[in-house]
């Protein structure tokens, strides 16, 4: 399948194509969304809604089309690649971002350092570690040197106010 779901717990992962958002995986995910009883929604997908890599950047008709369904339906994060670097983005409309694509081929000093970064590394290869214990997701990037670049937590949100990282 282009796109399918996985659930663990209180923890359904979203896995969509976005190589080509057709409108059958639009209806789809709106569809799994709105019958998700999940405590905690997390999709993954290549391109990133939100990414501050020169690169590529943020692909903005992406964004447009899923960033309202995804405001709607209460999701919780969003993991993609596609940038050759780490990014954590300070939270987008209550939405947790990352972009974790340094794992292959590096693209050096290509990481723009614009305000709407929480951290980020284009320097070295790196990996993450995530666990999710009740209402908390911990999270630790870790370089190809085995040192931490990045750590911390979030609270999960409850859409009617603002969850910040720890």
């Amino acid at each position: 399948q282009r796109f399918y779901t996985l659930k663990k717990g209180d923890v359904e992962f979203l896995v969509l194509d976005s190589n080509y958002m057709s409108p059958e995986q639009l209806a789809w995910l709106q569809k799994q969304l709105k019958d998700s009883n999940a405590k905690w929604k997390i999709a993954y997908f290549h391109h990133p809604l939100f990414s501050d890599g020169k690169f590529h950047g943020s692909d903005l008709d992406l964004r447009a089309r899923l960033l309202p369904i995804f405001q709607s339906a209460g999701l919780n994060l969003v993991l993609s690649g596609h940038d050759h670097l780490y990014e954590r983005l300070k939270p987008q409309d209550g939405i947790y971002f990352f972009v974790l694509g340094s794992s292959g081929q590096l693209r050096p000093h290509d990481l723009r350092r614009a305000p709407d970064i929480a951290s980020g590394d284009d320097t070295d290869r790196t990996f993450m570690l995530m666990e999710i214990a009740g209402d908390n997701l911990y999270f630790q990037t870790i370089n190809n040197k085995g040192a931490t670049v990045d750590s911390g937590s979030y609270a999960r949100q409850n859409f009617g106010g603002q969850n910040t990282a720890k």
